[in-house]
């Protein structure tokens, strides 16, 4: 069996998948940063849970966005 002229996926998909990761990792983060903001500028404490839950929060949305 020869595998030489056969061409591969791999490649394409590869790049696809790497940029839908940074999205929702960017929308995350995006996420993340206003609701600091927002905190800050209602005078309320902002934890670490808080950054977590707005994270993923903010990756869910993008992962479950209609296109």
């Amino acid at each position: 069996m020869h595998t030489q002229n056969v061409k591969t996926a791999a490649s394409e998909s590869t790049g696809r998948w790497g940029e839908r990761i940074a999205r929702i990792i960017d929308s995350g983060h995006h996420n993340v940063a206003c609701a600091q903001e927002a905190h800050e500028h209602y005078g309320d404490k902002y934890t670490r849970t808080d950054a977590c839950v707005y994270f993923i929060r903010g990756a869910l949305s993008e992962m479950f966005k209609k296109a």
